[in-house]
């Protein structure tokens, strides 16, 4: 079975999904000095790597392409980076003229006949007039062996357990079956990355090899949220072992390929006078509305924070949406608190002062006309807790509490303090306070917390001193935060945290996460 799921891995992915597990199946098979330098000077290699050959030190050259070769698209598309690559030594400082040279071609499908002759023919002018030796070829056969050889099966078998294999299958199966997977079975499932030693290559080879194939394949199925949250789930593990910057550009353009998909489907349905439904149909359709715009803003949000401010079709979008959409604002529990959050900083970017101000307002009545009632559903709630406790107030027989707590409420004085308008934050403060609704923060006191969810880390307390006066501690939050002062991550890639792990946003670092916006 594991071999029928790499060979579907390799059967429909795009060229950039390949690149990284490529580099680490490389680095398994004891290739070193690897350098993937894909891009306008590539010179026809995407990759180049040494390794001893039969006692002979060797220079490779590596040309991937995805999907099979016909004889035109070999002509016109292939050969002429082939013959640059075995033509133009230029690349990396890190090649060496000196060692022997070897091109070897990489394809996820096969080369398809007369393809094939053409090759032999190519090789035999390389071999006859340019005194090189000939090209090798890697098709999708060769992948897979390898793959399985010294990749993902040596992992399974490392660690000697059926509970490895059987959390894969199920988690494969649940994605191909169309079964609803949240954020929160999403970050603990990735969360056993976090505990392998990224010193192995083996190691990394699964981790980039299960999150480009999940990720793939929720995006055939258009799930292109939970696609981010896989992909967040490979930066967690890259921050907590230093190798995010290693890795960053290939995953920042493979974030922005699964965003411009995702804008494409909302574009194409988008129609301000009807509910924005992109994953239903059908009579009970409407109860997904305000997911769909919930998840379409934190989507649009981590664009527009990790991307150069530029006006784009991604950004009209987001504003028609808040414009336009009354979802945006009805927070259907406080799992979706961290949307307030990405939007938050995203108007902030975009210096949008008063529309903040006037979508932190909606949302505050928002919240507390459902807190005069039975209040939401705390961070954790699976998705059909979420509703039963929305529609509990209505419906006799479903599951349903009384709650006052709630994390969006803290999100809110956090925001609005932020603002500096003192009657803006104070207006909050009393509609908050007139609901009678207690205000939930977390604390992270450990480096290790910061990157896993636990939800013991979820404190509560009733702030009952709303005042702007307060400084530093005009939510509780704050003062539980010291020691998460003393950790940096000094890039873009904390908004992926927040956006995987929900449970917070760090709002002693709000004016460097402003800062990281600029």
């Amino acid at each position: 079975m594991l071999r029928n799921v790499i060979e579907d891995y390799l059967t429909s992915i795009k060229e950039l999904q390949l690149f990284l597990p490529f580099k680490q199946l490389l680095e398994a098979s004891g290739y070193y000095d690897i350098h993937i330098i894909h891009g306008a000077t590539e010179f026809g290699k995407d990759f180049i790597a040494k390794k001893n050959i039969n006692g002979v030190e060797t220079q490779f050259f590596f040309q991937l392409k995805v999907g099979d070769v016909n004889l035109h698209r070999f002509r016109n598309e292939i050969q002429p980076q082939i013959l640059e690559a075995c033509t133009n030594s230029l690349s990396h400082p890190n090649f060496n003229r000196q060692l022997t040279p070897q091109v070897v071609f990489v394809t996820s499908g096969n080369l398809l006949p007369p393809a094939t002759i053409a090759f032999q023919e190519f090789n035999q002018f390389l071999q006859t007039k340019l005194h090189s030796l000939p090209v090798v070829a890697w098709e999708k056969e060769k992948l897979i062996t390898d793959f399985l050889a010294v990749g993902i099966e040596p992992f399974f078998t490392l660690h000697r357990s059926p509970e490895n294999i059987g959390r894969f299958f199920q988690f494969y199966s649940k994605i191909t079956n169309d079964e609803l997977i949240d954020c929160f079975e999403i970050e603990d499932y990735t969360k056993k990355w976090l505990l392998l030693d990224w010193q192995s290559p083996i190691n990394k080879l699964q981790v980039f090899f299960e999150s480009y194939f999940f990720s793939k394949i929720l995006l055939e199925k258009e799930k292109h949220y939970e696609a981010v949250l896989i992909l967040s789930s490979l930066i967690r593990v890259l921050i907590k072992n230093n190798k995010f910057v290693e890795y960053q550009d290939g995953i920042e353009q493979y974030f922005q390929d699964i965003l411009h998909s995702y804008c494409k489907i909302v574009n194409s349905v988008y129609d301000s006078s009807k509910p924005l439904l992109l994953e239903k149909t059908g009579v009970f359709a409407i109860f997904h509305y305000p997911l769909t715009c919930l998840k379409t803003l934190e989507l649009f949000s981590l664009h527009i924070l990790t991307t150069p401010q530029k006006k784009d079709e991604i950004e009209s979008l987001f504003f028609k949406l808040l414009e336009e959409h009354k979802g945006c604002y009805r927070l259907i529990s406080d799992n979706y608190a961290i949307c307030v959050v990405l939007t938050g900083l995203s108007l902030i970017k975009l210096g949008q002062t008063e529309l903040l101000k006037k979508y932190l307002n909606n949302v505050c009545v928002w919240i507390c006309d459902r807190y005069q009632a039975m209040g939401l559903s705390p961070i954790g709630s699976t998705p059909q807790e979420e509703i039963e406790q929305l529609l509990s107030e209505y419906l006799e027989g479903l599951s349903n509490f009384k709650n006052a707590s709630s994390f969006i409420a803290c999100v809110l004085l956090d925001f609005a303090y932020t603002l500096g308008d003192k009657d803006f934050y104070q207006a909050i403060a009393n509609e908050l306070r007139a609901a009678d609704i207690v205000p939930v923060f977390y604390h992270v006191l450990t480096e290790d917390a910061l990157f896993t969810y636990d939800h013991r880390s979820i404190v509560s307390s009733n702030d009952s001193k709303f005042s702007l006066d307060l400084k530093k501690e005009y939510t509780y939050m704050i003062q539980y935060e010291e020691e998460a002062n003393k950790i940096r991550i000094r890039n873009n890639s904390l908004f992926f945290i927040m956006f995987l792990l929900r449970d917070r946003y760090f709002p002693t670092f709000m004016n460097e996460l402003i800062e990281l916006t600029e």
